[in-house]
This record gives C-alpha cells, sequence and structure tokens, in this order.
C-alpha cells in the first residue's frame, strides 16, 4: 500500500483525474437523476378486485371474497390475506413474503382466481394487479371551480384531464366532483302492464336493436363491399324509437310509449366545492418512470395558463409534494452550506487553513459522486436519501481530519512536505480504514430491514456511497494535495504574532487542561471508571420520572387537516351538506382568528366533499369530509389548529353524527389500534361492541371508533306460500325487484371519452317510498301478474357498510387517538393486561391482535434488533482482525452504551420523546461513536510498542488524540445541528436521528476521553486478577504482559528469531508461499 500512495503522491495528476471524472460524472447524474417525494420501493403486495354491481356486503363476501380467499389459501409464498367486501365490490388484499418473486406470486395468484367456478353471473371478472402504493406517490392536488352547471363544469374538466394526460410529465390521473353520466330508460309500470311487457323484453329490445353489427362481405368482380349496420347511438331520442314488438294490427310498440329516456348524471351523491364554490378535484400521481418537479413544472405553468384564458373558471393547485421536497433540497443546501462553514471554521481553528479547506473538500467530493452511483443503484432524489447526504455532512470529514492532523504533526517535527504526507498518511492508514468500515458496516445492514422502515434503504446508500468516496478522498487525493509546498510551506512554521497565534495559544491551554485532569483520573482510575456506569443509571432514572418518554413514533405537524363526518347510513345527502357547510362556516371564522393571532394567513384553501369520508371507511350520501391547507410556516401548527377545529362544533351536531374526526393522515397508522378476528360475526360484533366501550372508559384516550360500519337499513325479503304455488322462488321475485329498483344494465355505450352505461329501471318517484314495493307487478311463468305484498313480505332491519377479513376470519379493527403520545406504551401494556384477557374470558372464539403504530413499532424494533446485533457481530469481528485481539475489540464496543444513553438524554434535552426512528439512528450511532475509540487504541498500542508502560502509554494516548478527537467530535455534531434546530415541517419526521447521532456521538465521546484510558488499565487489572486466580502465582504479571500487543510483540518476536535460527527453513517456505 506504500507504494500505491507514494504513487499518488509522486504524480498529483492521478489524484486530479480521479477528482475530474468523478465529479463530471457525479454533476451529470445528478442534473439528470428523477425526483419523489419517498423511495420508490417494490411492493410485496397484490390486489384482487371484483365489481358486483347492486351487491350488498353479504352477498359480496359469501359469493365472491369467500370463494377467492379460500382458493389463495393453496398458494405458498403468502404471508397474509386481507379482504374488505363492501356494496357492490370487493378487495382483497395478498401480501407475500419479501423473498418471493413478485411476478411470479401474481401468475400464481392468476391462476388460482381464474380456476375459481361459481361466482355470480352478474359480477364482473376479477382483476389481479400489482399493488403500486410503494411505487406511485401522491404528486398534486388541483382544484378547478366554476359555474354550477354540472354540463359546463363537466366539459371543461374533462378536457382538462385530457391535457394532464396527454402530456408527458403526467402519468396518472384521479379526478372527483361529479357522478358519470348515463342514459336511463325510466319504465312506466302502468305501460308495462297494458301491452303485458315484462323488464327482460325492454332490456333486450334496446340490446338487440341498438348496435352496431358486421355481416361479412359481398366480392363481386368489380370491388368487395362490406355489410354492416350502423345504428349504435347515445342519443335518448334514437332509444326512445327503438321497437319492442310489433302488433298484428301492424301498430308498433316503442319504448317511448312504455318509458322515457335521458342522459343525466347518475343518482350517486359526489359533490365537491373549494371555497364554497362548486368544484372538480384532481389527484395526480407519480409513477415510478415520472418526475416529481417535471409534474409541478408542467402543472404550475398549466395552471397559469388556464386561469389567463378561462374567464369565469379559476384552478389552484392546493397541495403540491414537490413543494416539501424543495424545501427539503433547501434544507439540505442550507445545512450542507452551514456544515462546510462550520467544519471549515472549526478546522481553521486547530489547523491552517489551507489544511482545513483541503479537508472540507471531502464533503463536496463525496456527495457529487455519490449522484454517479446512485445513478446506477437507481436511486432517485427523495426525501430520505436527501436526509442521509444531511446527516453524514459533519461524519465524512472524520478520517480527512485524522489524516490532515497526521500529516501536520509529522510535518511540524521537520519532515519534508511529500515525506511528512506519506508517512502520515500510513501511520494512521489501518485505524482510519478500521473506523470508516464499522460505520459502513453499520449502515449497511439497513439494506436489510423490512416493512414501514424499508425506506431506511435508501439512507444507507447515500450514507454508505459517501463514506466509499470519503475514502478514496482521504487516502489518494488528500495526501497528494497536502504534499505540494504551497500547502505546508516553511512559511507556515513561523510564529504568526496576531489572530492565528491566540487561537494556538488557546488550544494549548484547553489541551493543558485536559491533559491536567487526565492525570488525575488515570491516578483514581479504579473509582473514575464508573461514572460512566453513574451516567447511564441517571439517564435511565430521568426515563423512570418520565423527563424523557417514549412513544413509537413522533407525530410530526400534519401536511393539512381532514373534518370526516358520517351520519346513519341511509341518512339523506341534504342533512350531510348542511352540516358541512355549517363546519365550513366555523373553520372560515377560525381563519380569521388565526390571522389575527399570528399575523399572517393560516388557512389558504378549504375543500368540501359530500358522498366520501374515506379516512372513516364511509362511502355514500351520509359521508362527507372537508379538507383544509395550511400556508407552510414554522409559527403554524396544524395539530393545534385540528383540536381547534374540533372545538368549534357543536355537542349537538357531534350527538347527531355517527362518526367524527377531525385531524390528518398518521404515517404509521392510529396510536391505539386492536383488530379482533371471528368466525362468528354476531360474536365478533358483540365483542367490538363490548371493547369499544372499554376503551371509552380509559382516560387519555378519545375518538374511538371500529372500522366495520353501521349499514342502511334494510327490507330482508322472504316468501309468502302462495308465490310458492304459483311456481316462483325467491330469485325469480328478487330479481325482477332488483330490475325496477337497482336497474338492469342493457348496454355500454361510448360518447365522446366517456363510457356511457344505458339503465332500465323505475323513475325515481317510482322508488321512493315503501308503498312502492308493495305494488310493484311480479310476473309469473305463465304470463300472469301478482302484486308483489300478495306473494311476499319484508322486515327492516340494519345492515352492514363493509364486512373485513383477515386470513380468512371476520376481522373488526378499533383505533383511539391519545392526547400524551409518551403514553402509547403504557396505553398498549394496560390494555393487554387488563383487557385482553377478559376477550379470551367473554369471547373465547376471538383472536385479538394489535394494529397501527403498536404493530408497525413492535415490528420496526423487531428489524432494529436483527441490524443492531448483525451489525456489533460484523463491526466485532473487523476490530479483532484489526487489533488482532477480541479483548480490544470488546473494549471499544463498550462505548456504545454510553452513547446510546446518551442518545437518550439528547432526547430530554431538545424536548422530544425518544421513538423508533431515534432507536433505528443508534445503528448509524454504533459505526460512527467507534471511530474516535480505534484512532485511541491503536495510538495506545502504538506507544506500547515503542516501550512506553502502560499509564504513561494510556495518558499520552488521551493527549496526543485529543485534538482530532475533538475535531471530529464537532464536525460530525456542528453537520447535525442545523437539521436539529429546523422546525420545518419538513424536517420533523427526520429530527430524532439526527438528535441521536449527534448527542450520542457528543456525550460518547466526552466520555471517551476522559474514561477511556482509564478503562484501558481497568480492564488490564482484570486481566492480571483472572491471570491469578486461573493460574494461582504470588504475584499477578505486570499490567504490560497481559496487554494484547505485548502478547503480538512476544508472538512477532518468536517468528523473528525462528527465522535466524532456521534460515534454510525459513527461505524454504517463502519459497513454497510464493508458488
Amino acid at each position: 500500500m506504500r507504494k500505491f500512495i507514494s504513487f499518488f503522491i509522486k504524480y498529483p495528476i492521478w489524484s486530479n483525474a480521479i477528482i475530474i471524472v468523478i465529479l463530471g460524472f457525479g454533476l451529470l447524474s445528478m442534473f439528470t437523476m428523477r425526483h419523489s417525494f419517498f423511495p420508490e420501493m417494490e411492493s410485496n403486495r397484490l390486489n384482487i378486485m371484483v365489481a358486483y354491481p347492486g351487491a350488498s356486503p353479504q352477498e359480496m363476501e359469501e359469493g365472491v371474497t369467500t370463494k377467492l380467499e379460500e382458493a389463495l389459501k393453496t398458494i405458498s409464498g403468502i404471508e397474509e390475506i386481507t379482504s374488505t367486501s363492501a356494496e357492490n365490490f370487493s378487495t382483497i388484499y395478498v401480501e407475500c413474503y419479501t423473498d418471493e418473486d413478485i411476478d411470479e406470486m401474481l401468475t400464481k395468484v392468476k391462476n388460482a382466481v381464474d380456476g375459481v367456478n361459481g361466482l355470480p353471473i352478474a359480477s364482473e371478472q376479477p382483476l389481479v394487479v400489482k399493488n403500486e402504493a410503494g411505487r406511485m406517490s401522491m404528486a398534486s392536488f388541483i382544484s378547478l371551480s366554476g359555474p354550477d352547471d354540472l354540463d359546463v363544469l363537466k366539459e371543461v374538466g374533462d378536457k382538462v384531464e385530457r391535457d394532464f394526460l396527454n402530456s408527458s410529465a403526467i402519468s396518472d390521473l384521479q379526478k372527483f366532483g361529479y357522478p358519470d353520466k348515463e342514459i336511463v330508460v325510466e319504465i312506466r309500470e302502468s305501460d308495462l302492464q297494458r301491452y303485458n311487457l315484462s323488464f327482460n323484453q325492454v332490456v333486450l329490445a334496446i340490446n338487440s336493436n341498438n348496435l352496431d353489427f358486421s355481416g361479412g362481405t359481398i366480392k363481386t368482380d368489380a370491388e368487395e363491399l362490406f355489410i354492416r349496420s350502423m345504428n349504435r347511438s347515445a342519443d335518448p331520442k334514437d332509444i326512445e324509437d327503438i321497437v319492442i314488438f310489433a302488433q298484428p294490427d301492424g301498430n308498433k310498440v316503442k319504448i317511448r310509449d312504455v318509458a322515457n329516456v335521458s342522459l343525466d348524471f347518475s343518482e350517486v351523491a359526489v359533490k365537491s366545492y373549494v371555497n364554497s364554490k362548486r368544484s372538480v378535484t384532481y389527484l395526480v400521481n407519480k409513477l415510478p418512470n415520472d418526475d416529481l418537479s417535471k409534474i409541478a413544472e408542467f402543472t404550475e405553468k398549466y395552471v397559469n395558463d388556464f386561469n389567463i384564458n378561462n374567464e369565469g373558471f379559476e384552478m389552484k393547485i392546493m397541495f403540491q409534494f414537490s413543494d416539501m421536497l424543495d424545501d427539503r433540497i433547501d434544507l439540505l443546501g442550507v445545512n450542507l452550506f452551514f456544515g462546510l462553514l462550520l467544519v471549515v471554521f472549526v478546522l481553521s481553528l486547530f489547523l491552517r487553513i489551507r489544511l482545513s479547506l483541503w479537508v472540507a473538500f471531502g464533503i463536496p467530493f463525496s456527495f457529487i459522486g455519490m449522484f454517479a452511483f446512485g445513478a446506477i443503484y437507481g436511486m432517485t432524489i427523495n426525501m430520505i436519501s436527501l436526509f442521509g447526504m444531511i446527516m453524514v455532512i459533519g461524519i465524512l470529514v472524520d478520517d480527512g481530519i485524522v489524516i490532515a492532523e497526521n500529516i501536520y504533526a509529522h510535518y511540524e517535527r521537520g519532515k519534508t512536505p511529500m515525506k511528512a504526507a506519506l508517512d502520515g498518511t500510513l501511520e494512521v492508514m489501518s485505524s482510519v480504514f478500521t473506523s470508516v468500515i464499522t460505520t459502513i458496516v453499520a449502515f449497511g445492514f439497513l439494506f436489510f430491514v423490512e416493512g414501514r422502515m424499508a425506506f431506511m434503504a435508501e439512507m444507507a446508500f447515500a450514507v454508505v456511497a459517501c463514506l466509499l468516496l470519503s475514502l478514496v478522498e482521504a487516502f489518494l487525493i488528500l495526501p497528494a494535495h497536502l504534499s505540494h509546498n504551497w500547502v505546508l510551506s516553511d512559511k507556515s512554521r513561523k510564529k504568526n504574532k496576531g489572530i492565528r497565534f491566540r487561537l494556538e495559544k488557546g488550544i494549548d491551554w484547553l489541551r493543558d487542561g485536559y491533559a491536567y485532569l487526565l492525570r488525575g483520573i488515570i491516578k483514581r482510575y479504579r473509582a473514575w471508571v464508573f461514572f460512566p456506569l453513574i451516567f447511564i443509571l441517571f439517564t435511565v432514572f430521568l426515563q423512570a420520572k418520565g423527563y424523557i418518554g417514549w412513544t413509537w413514533f413522533e407525530n410530526p405537524p400534519f401536511d393539512s387537516i381532514t373534518l370526516a363526518a358520517a351520519f346513519k347510513p341511509g341518512e339523506t345527502a341534504t342533512q350531510t351538506e348542511e352540516f358541512l357547510w355549517y363546519a365550513q362556516e366555523k373553520i372560515d371564522s377560525l381563519g380569521v382568528l388565526l390571522e389575527q393571532e399570528l399575523g399572517e394567513k393560516v388557512i389558504t384553501y378549504v375543500s368540501l366533499t359530500v358522498g366520501n369520508a374515506s379516512s372513516l371507511g364511509e362511502i355514500g350520501p351520509h359521508a362527507g369530509l372537508i379538507r383544509v391547507s395550511t400556508e407552510s410556516s414554522d409559527n403554524i401548527d396544524t395539530r393545534a389548529i385540528a383540536n381547534r377545529i374540533k372545538a368549534c362544533i357543536s355537542k349537538d351536531w357531534q350527538n347527531r353524527l355517527e362518526k367524527f374526526s377531525v385531524g390528518g393522515e398518521e404515517q404509521f397508522g392510529k396510536p391505539i389500534s386492536i383488530s379482533i378476528t371471528s368466525e362468528d360475526a354476531f360474536v365478533l360484533t358483540d365483542c367490538a361492541r363490548w371493547l369499544t366501550n372499554e376503551l371509552e372508559n380509559i382516560d387519555g384516550l378519545n375518538d374511538v371508533i371500529d372500522n366495520s360500519g353501521i349499514g342502511n337499513r334494510e327490507l330482508q325479503i322472504s316468501l309468502k306460500p302462495k308465490a310458492r304455488l304459483l311456481g316462483l322462488t325467491l330469485n325469480d321475485v328478487l330479481g325482477q325487484i332488483r330490475q325496477g329498483f337497482f336497474g338492469a344494465e342493457a348496454q355500454r355505450l361510448i360518447l365522446g371519452r366517456d363510457e356511457i352505461k344505458v339503465w332500465v329501471r323505475y323513475p325515481k318517484s317510482g322508488r321512493s317510498s315503501l308503498s312502492n314495493i308493495d305494488n310493484v307487478r311480479i310476473k309469473t311463468n305463465t304470463g300472469q301478474s301478482f302484486p308483489f305484498y300478495e306473494l311476499a313480505e319484508y322486515t327492516i332491519k340494519r345492515g352492514k357498510v363493509e364486512i373485513n377479513h383477515l386470513d380468512g376470519r371476520q376481522e373488526i379493527e378499533i383505533s383511539a387517538d391519545v392526547t400524551d403520545m409518551t403514553k402509547v406504551g403504557e396505553y398498549s401494556s394496560q390494555i393487554y393486561a387488563e383487557i385482553v384477557p377478559q376477550i379470551a374470558e367473554k369471547f373465547p372464539e376471538v383472536q385479538v391482535g394489535m394494529r397501527g403504530q403498536s404493530e408497525e413499532g413492535m415490528e420496526s424494533v423487531y428489524w432494529f434488533m436483527i441490524a443492531f446485533i448483525a451489525a456489533i457481530v460484523m463491526m466485532m469481528i473487523i476490530l479483532s482482525l484489526n487489533f488482532k485481539s477480541f479483548y480490544q475489540a470488546r473494549l471499544i464496543l463498550m462505548v456504545i452504551p454510553i452513547g446510546f444513553y446518551g442518545a437518550i438524554m439528547g432526547h430530554g434535552i431538545e424536548g422530544f420523546n425518544f421513538s423508533t426512528l431515534g432507536l433505528f439512528g443508534v445503528i448509524a450511532l454504533a459505526g460512527v461513536l467507534v471511530n474516535d475509540s480505534v484512532v485511541m487504541l491503536d495510538t495506545y498500542n502504538r506507544f506500547l510498542r515503542q516501550g512506553m508502560d502502560v499509564k504513561k502509554a494510556a495518558y499520552e494516548c488521551g493527549k496526543q488524540r485529543f485534538r482530532p478527537v475533538i475535531l471530529t467530535t464537532i464536525t460530525t455534531v456542528a453537520g447535525l445541528y442545523p437539521l436539529i434546530l429546523e422546525s420545518s415541517f419538513q424536517a420533523q419526521f427526520l429530527v430524532p436521528m439526527a438528535i441521536t447521532i449527534a448527542y450520542g456521538v457528543l456525550f460518547g465521546t466526552l466520555i471517551l476521553i476522559f474514561f477511556f484510558p482509564a478503562l484501558i488499565l481497568f480492564f488490564a487489572d482484570m486481566k492480571r486478577s483472572r491471570w491469578w486466580l486461573w493460574r494461582g502465582g504470588k504475584y499477578p504479571p505486570a499490567r504490560i504482559e497481559v496487554e494484547p500487543v505485548t502478547k503480538i510483540m512476544k508472538r512477532e518476536q518468536l517468528m523473528a528469531d525462528f527465522d535466524v535460527v532456521n534460515p534454510r527453513i525459513s527461505q524454504m517456505e517463502k519459497t513454497i508461499n510464493i508458488e
């Protein structure tokens, strides 16, 4: 290795060539790399979707969901199957093991689904697709407001949709705000009876006559003629002219004789408003090949141009994830700038300014070079990869500091710049390489974390790539540049009588003060060695007293606030709208008040949606939501605003609502969420009701809701004996009822770009009261007709809005919010200790499992333990190989617990709870923290080899390594501290990991420089005592004799003596080895 490094020092053009190549490819990759909000992770989930128009949740469960689930049970490689059976639709989620090939699993699942027999005839073909949620993310949320005329709004809204999808920037778009259009053939029952017709005859007439048909070709000698009928039409007048049948007298009975035909919007209650104006909203999704920045650029330009050219309409970008990403990039830029500034400033205090500049060059070199390798890896510029870069700012220069400081020390001994560069690099090369590799190993195990924390892999890649490039810069580039005379010239040895002189005197004073304290600690090392234990116990005491809290996940402010409300299913959209307008009025008033309090605009947009409260699991006219967008400001706490919005809603309205919540999307689920499953639906419902009541009685829990939902009131029909005597079955009666009230789909037409369904049903007035169903005429097989009330009867019961399954068993999930996030673990423990045993006693058929943050947190801790233990084992092996001693490797790893509790203390100082994200920072901390220990222990061993006694070597290694250890600590903390101080929403998700590393390094290093030498001496005494106890003898051996380096030196001497005594044998062995 000496010749290799010497080559780059002799010929620095090679170092410059490396810089040019890496920076060139890095810059090219950086400017062409795609942007995304989160890393694009390959999904391990499949979705199976089946539509069955008009089916109830029970029908979907029994006729579709259960049959498909049974077929899936035979497939190996599936970890979990969950499903939701709702009205008209069933969705099954198949989660596969992460080591399975998702494309192969897709084929297996498709084959299993295709082999299922007995699905309802009216259900559509099951659709099996990969769940791209991990690779598809929301990019923008845009509104289009205009006139109340839905036809006008739809025309413009459809054009906007086409423009978006025709652009090269956008590949996926969802549109909300108005229902689909449909053609409705409204049957008049009296006319149907007058002509003795049935629904089926009307449907058949439309389906048989309103069509385009190809009848082949006629080939004459002169030409070829096609035979075609072009009679398909979406014009209601053309459909009215369709002949159902001709009478004997030649009169034709047409559709218009028995029905009214119209083209209109469907009856589904879907409405959107933005700032009180009727609107269409667009959700723009980013697919894997899309670029978040290009989407934002296109939408911003389109919205500006649209507003200029379309009077009476207004488009607004209500939310854009690229803004958050831009904020993160700005945050990186600020951290990078201040990190570099602080690093250069701190280095210039301890080293010459030219030296510090070349050390600091490692930061931009590593960052830019990382993009070159990131392009090969498939990385995108996203929030997590950028955080990895922010986190590694202060760590990058650690190796450069150690090498530069050592080169400078050799130069001050009188060596030439080239000689100092070579000797200084080689002297610390082994320890620097080991320390960086241990950090890489620690971060490297984050690549194998699964579950919700799998995004850590992208952060780990950024850190590992930067560290590898920093090694290249430290070993090959830095020595070459520090060997120049203009960097380390003779003039640099002259004492400067100005600021530089005073700084050096100050540094010498600090070092002398440290040396004085260190001498005192070494004199009484047997007592001082227990100080780190006292620090750990003090931190544990603060945790036990609640001064430092624990929570699974810190909940940062919401990016937007959602008010979701649902009445009992069956309630009309009129009541839902009334409440939403009331709530919006309260929110508008609150916005004015907040603006007065804070002196800035707070609420920017308020959007209102009728017919959908997806966060509550409710869809229909009884449900709705309001989305509140706020300005991005450090002064705005969206969680506090959500609480004030909730307080504005009167208790009277809240009591009338079946479900109500105000908040935002929790990235890791609800703080408290419990899953109960059973094969008995009635027992499960009773258990859910009992459990909900128990949770509501726990102080500190609020907004307790379950996802089962209460369905509409249903007419459950049964046949009378007369129907059976007439040969009618339940299917015959319900089939005719379904045709009239739900409708029979006659056909689907294309009108422009829209698919239009043609429905045959009774008019709305014929479906608006219970008397309508009593008077429906039911036809028998002989053509007779009887009123419904003579053939059947019904009872009114409440149905279900949806039915959920977990691995084939019915599931209900009960969730709750907490007032104090530090007590989430306490509440979970209380539930498991007090409530779960009662469930087992009262409802033995029910199984209980934790969901939400508890489930995610426990899974994250599981993966943390695996990654942490694996990292420690690998670091132990690497350190043992470097020091040729397991004992010294264990000695170094003992600083990790100190850093861990230092990280917990740091959370308390900064006012944060210690959380799972902070816990994952410990893995990274372990790799960073051992760096200084490695260099210090390597120096200690070197002094022992030079003949120093143990105490003298421990003292001198602390004194000599004081400056580089303090330097690396200050630069690491300085690089991360701007992020810790950041109060923006974008930073809150990342601050816990930054606190863990910064404070872990800070406390770990302070204890290291003062007490690591004492630890060395204490463990030397322990080894002497063990020697004495195991081997006997009047006096224990001297400390120097039990040191690993002494044993290594003895072995080396024995081998050297063997070579002298047996030169021929030695030479023969060398020849054999060469061969």
